[in-house]
């Protein structure tokens, strides 16, 4: 079946995406920049449970970098809740195809 097959390349298209996410997540900074007397930045952030937190620094290009992975952060997140989703409806339609070929198989 053409439809089965497409529906495969999507399901596999889908978790290589997922997994591509998943590392670039993990190679980004996690928390919120928070600053400090109008000019201390520490990058806020939880680990083990416990609130964290890095100083940064003056710099303004390290703040704007370190901004800048933050907000690429969120996007990839974003990105993966959708790819994530996408999978679920990809597992629907493919239990759905299964389940019509074995009625359609019956049936003759």
């Amino acid at each position: 079946m053409l439809i089965n097959s497409v529906v495969k390349n999507e399901a596999v298209r889908n978790e290589q995406m997922i997994a591509e996410y998943e590392k670039r997540i993990a190679e980004l900074p996690r928390g919120s920049l928070i600053c400090r007397k109008k000019e201390y930045y520490y990058l806020k952030y939880r680990k083990d449970g416990k609130v964290c937190d890095e100083y940064i620094g003056k710099d303004p290009n390290v703040v704007s970098q370190i901004k800048e992975q933050l907000e690429l952060r969120k996007h990839y997140e974003k990105m993966l809740l959708a790819l994530r989703q996408e999978q679920k409806t990809i597992t629907k339609i493919m239990e759905g195809l299964v389940w019509s070929y074995i009625t359609e198989a019956s049936i003759l």
